[in-house]
């Protein structure tokens, strides 16, 4: 017969008491034991200080004791447990995140020091694992101190294998002895016997400089006889991983915020997209209608002057918007190519309009500059990031006293851009530590600390630099130096959009209009049908059907996002019914589409408009396709 084979010997089964009026607590503490399969508890509950006590000798490996009892309240609770058996491990688990009480009950002999609200399994288990283990090796230390005085060497002995660091001080502070462990854990500030403990070794976590680097130490304190005279010893424990594992959990949640702005951004792009669409064709609209009254005689000037700012404002919204959805689109983030700097400033500058224009005026010496290697998107983030710094460093209400100015030009192989402000600046003491994740000189509430680390990562992926200048109370000078894209010709500054042409078209076509916003189907239909025959339908599904009584259509100009059929899928469906029309379709977006859509439309780039569609570039499009089928061959 074969041999049984081995098996790992099971988990202990830790006996616990939970001395706990909530009964909701101590329901989120049983399952909190549950959630973790390979740890075993028996978990026995008392609602009441009084009902604890009459069970805390029952020989529990730890007690779970709150702090907030009907029958007791604070430090005294821990005290008239400790009174009933002065052994027992206790772990406070309270609702109170109270620094000072913690430190006090730390101070009073308890293990550990749990916050309800931010407590999980893996920290509870924790924990009971390291009382259990702490209170161990209390227990085998007080015998083999009970032992020392017939054998002191085996009590040396046993410390000294300790992984923990133990160091024992006279009630004046002076070391009587140290462990290996407490050696190496300390470094240069190792503790020597008979001098004073060189670090300051306060109950419970605390950070030290050794070696210069910060290390996190977890401190307990025991009242312990050593050598037959009244002593304390602290128990040293290096959780130096711990705390940074905790601390990259943090910083991953705040990236994971950081993420959800710019998805909010791109929400809002496509939100305002439709209404501000229908907005810029209706205004183009009311400028034909002015512009015709004017040549037939009617007094239309009165009109003109509000017509033309209403379409500037809509440009500039325009233009905010198409920066918001750059800023925030994930293939513009992602794509590296050759990108025009002077373009990105314009973009950035545009966002940060409504935080600069009441602190300070914005200088611009954007020189003609080669193009860079980077992604639109993640630039635009860095020098959004450095104008907002530079803007929140200036106070508001003297805009003729400060300026902002945003430089370029060439050096080398390199495109350099400097953003100098006239602001407060940065103290001389701040400066090495600009760049480090989470660190900020702004008030609580107005920075998280990544906008410069997030700047220099983006920077250096593109293969460039970022530098800081600066003097406390005179400004400063953000200087980034990119390299410039290979073979790289100079890059023309991006001229404003031509206003709409009202000259005749190639001939009059007819064109199919797809969208379920009604209001931007009537603005569209009203700017082309002086000069083409426009049908228009509210689905891609009405599409299909008013395609199968007629194709004779010239363009089709299609949303990509409707509640019944998508522009894909009408797409997809002209291909296998209509191939002659595929050709021939426009596609419209709002942003805000899911990474199938940004595919689809990456791959059709030359024939999708984005919303708010400029009606100039739409004509403009319209006729470029009027103009390629008059040039095909007729077929037979």
């Amino acid at each position: 017969m074969s041999a049984e084979p081995s098996r790992a010997p099971p988990a202990p089964c830790f006996r616990l008491l939970l001395i706990e009026d909530s009964a909701i607590a101590a329901s989120v503490v049983q399952s909190h034991l549950d959630a973790v399969p390979w740890q075993r508890a028996e978990l026995a509950h008392a609602e009441t200080l009084a009902a604890g006590l009459a069970r805390v000798n029952e020989g529990w490996d730890v007690v779970l004791l709150d702090l907030s009892l009907p029958d007791g309240e604070g430090i005294e609770v821990v005290e008239r447990v400790r009174a009933v058996d002065p052994h027992v491990p206790i772990v406070v688990l309270t609702g109170h995140d109270d620094v000072r009480l913690a430190e006090r009950a730390l101070g009073a002999s308890v293990q550990d020091y749990l916050v309800k609200r931010g407590l999980d399994a893996d920290s509870l288990w924790r924990a009971i694992r390291y009382a259990v283990s702490r209170q161990q090796l209390l227990t085998q230390l007080a015998r083999a101190m009970a032992e020392a005085r017939e054998n002191e060497a085996n009590l040396h002995q046993l410390i000294a294998r300790s992984a923990d660091g133990v160091i024992v001080l006279d009630p004046s502070g002076t070391v009587l002895f140290a462990n290996p462990a407490a050696e190496s854990l300390l470094g240069d500030g190792r503790p020597v016997a008979g001098r004073g403990c060189p670090a300051a070794l306060c109950a419970g976590e605390t950070s030290l400089e050794i070696g210069g680097q910060q290390v996190a130490i977890d401190v307990r304190w025991v009242d312990v006889d050593w050598q037959g005279r009244p002593s304390r010893m602290a128990l040293l424990r290096d959780v130096t991983g711990r705390r940074r594992a905790e601390e990259l959990r943090s910083r991953l949640e705040r990236s994971e915020r950081l993420a959800a702005v710019g998805q909010l951004a791109a929400g809002v792009a496509h939100e305002i997209n439709n209404p501000l669409a229908y907005v810029v064709a209706n205004l183009e609209l009311l400028a034909r209608e002015v512009r015709r009254l004017a040549d037939k005689g009617v007094a239309a000037e009165h009109l003109a002057q509000p017509l033309a700012d209403a379409r500037h404002g809509a440009a500039r919204v325009m233009d905010i918007v198409g920066d918001l959805r750059v800023f925030a689109r994930a293939e513009a983030n992602e794509a590296i190519g050759p990108t025009d700097v002077n373009a990105v400033i314009e973009s950035a500058l545009n966002i940060v309009h409504s935080q600069m224009k009441h602190r300070a005026r914005v200088v611009r010496e954007l020189a003609p500059v080669a193009p860079v290697s980077g992604a639109e998107g993640r630039l635009t983030q860095v020098f959004v990031n450095l104008l907002i710094n530079a803007a929140q460093s200036i106070g508001e209400g003297r805009v003729a006293d400060n300026v902002v100015e945003v430089r370029t030009r060439d050096q080398g192989r390199e495109v350099v851009a400097e953003i100098v402000d006239s602001g407060c600046g940065v103290p001389e003491e701040h400066m090495h530590r600009l760049f480090e994740p989470f660190f900020t000189t702004k008030r609580a509430g107005e920075g998280t600390g990544l906008g410069l680390a997030i700047c220099r990562n983006i920077v250096e992926s593109c293969g460039g630099t970022i530098g800081v200048s600066s003097k406390a109370g005179v400004g400063t000078c953000v200087r980034v130096r990119l390299p410039a894209w290979a073979s790289a010709e100079r890059t023309p500054r991006r001229a404003p959009p031509a206003p709409a042409r009202d000259d005749e078209p190639t001939r009059r076509a007819r064109i199919l209009i797809v969208d379920d916003e009604p209001l931007l189907l009537r603005a569209l239909r009203g700017l082309l049908e002086a000069s083409h025959e426009v049908v228009c339908v509210r689905s891609g599904r009405e599409a299909q059907r008013t395609l199968r009584l007629d194709s004779a259509f010239d363009v089709v100009l299609c949303d990509i996002v409707m509640q019944e059929g998508t522009g894909i899928e009408l797409h997809e469906w002209i291909e296998a019914e209509l191939p002659a029309l595929v050709d021939r379709v426009l596609f419209m977006t709002g942003g805000g589409t899911s990474e199938v859509s940004r595919r689809f439309l990456s791959a059709r780039a030359g024939r999708v408009l984005p919303k708010p569609i400029n009606p100039a570039e739409l004509l403009r499009r319209i006729e470029a396709l009027l103009q390629a089928r008059a040039a095909e061959p007729e077929r037979m």
